[in-house]
């Protein structure tokens, strides 16, 4: 298919720039396979939709606070890094600046103490943008970019980031550091969701993928046959591995929480049933894909010509999607990491 198939407009004003107030206040769009039905309700109304029939996915992943101000050694130019991968604490992989060029054997100047100059050096350049760094000193690790870095929100949300993004772009169960950018779809949930759906005997297991920026990349190539997904790694552990197995093989119905958690499940589910253990994917869900784990699917609305928009199409059909986003648009949905929702059943 034609990658201009999935270029839709989304006005503005419904981009949104900052959470709903409590995390559950979203609008959350309900769309129906087998009636082809759109309804209009609140995610706090999630609850009333489920059953024990069905068993949730999350992603817990932690965002890092990987955006930092550099300085380049050799020319005195002011930067940006944003860190992919803490590989250990002295290696890190990095996106850099589109407007200067790092070059293998580069130094950069890290923020650091007062009096204190701290450099890391260009150890291989992995593509124009992503380099692997390496520093004598133990830096790349979670404790100094939380004291140095700041929240990766897209760049879509045009404001500086506040304390409240330090709260609000993670979810309220994540764990684990590790992504790039946040498992969005769950940001929606509260403690009060949860109770409620423990309530209606709607159990649920977390799963761990390290969510990497090619989640949001658009596709560049003429067809979405011609994109190439990104790598991203993840691991299910041995009591999630049992948690979802007895999930199958009571006939539940594994609704993932984003698009994250439904890559995770889709990859490592063979032979029908789970794997613990860690693993990479590369999983690129596009029209034609049978699901052979999930039955439904929760998530945010997605950028135009997006592979997660392309995966949205592959579970409804692409004349349904077109229909969905339409509707969303007409009906004023708030777009993207700070919107609103929708629930695929």
């Amino acid at each position: 298919m034609r990658t201009e198939d999935y270029n839709f407009e989304v006005p503005e004003h419904l981009v949104a720039q900052h959470p709903a107030e409590h995390r559950s206040d979203s609008r959350m769009l309900v769309y129906y396979r087998d009636s082809k039905k759109i309804e209009d309700r609140m995610f706090r109304e999630l609850p009333e939709l489920l059953n024990d029939k069905y068993h949730l996915v999350f992603n817990n992943s932690r965002v890092i606070s990987s955006r930092i101000a550099v300085t380049k050694e050799s020319t005195g130019h002011k930067g940006e890094l944003l860190i992919l991968k803490l590989e250990d604490a002295n290696h890190a992989i990095a996106l850099t600046d589109k407007s200067k060029k790092y070059k293998t054997g580069e130094k950069i100047v890290l923020p650091a103490e007062e009096g204190k100059h701290l450099v890391c050096v260009v150890e291989e350049e992995i593509d124009s943008l992503k380099k692997r760094l390496y520093c004598e000193e133990p830096v790349f690790t979670v404790e100094y970019l939380n004291k140095y870095g700041t929240i990766p929100l897209p760049p879509y949300i045009k404001k500086d980031v506040d304390e409240d993004d330090k709260i609000r772009y993670q979810t309220i169960y994540s764990k684990p550091y590790g992504s790039a950018a946040a498992p969005t779809a769950g940001l929606h949930f509260d403690e009060e969701v949860f109770s409620q759906l423990k309530k209606k005997g709607v159990n649920h297991t977390y799963v761990t993928l390290h969510v990497g920026l090619g989640t949001f990349q658009p596709i560049y190539s003429d067809t979405i046959e011609g994109h190439q997904i990104h790598q991203e790694e993840y691991e299910i552990t041995k009591d999630e591995e049992c948690e979802l197995n007895d999930a199958i093989a009571a006939g539940k119905i594994l609704l993932p929480v984003g698009t994250t958690s439904l890559r995770t499940i889709e990859s490592n589910f063979e032979n029908g049933k789970f794997n613990a253990g860690q693993f990479a994917t590369r999983l690129y869900i596009t029209p034609g894909y049978k699901l052979k784990a999930a039955g439904a699917l929760f998530t945010n609305f997605h950028t135009p010509k997006s592979s997660l928009a392309v995966l949205v199409s592959a579970i409804t059909g692409y004349d349904e999607f077109k229909r969905i986003y339409e509707h969303a648009v007409k009906q004023e949905y708030r777009f993207f990491s700070y919107g609103d929702c929708m629930l695929i059943l």
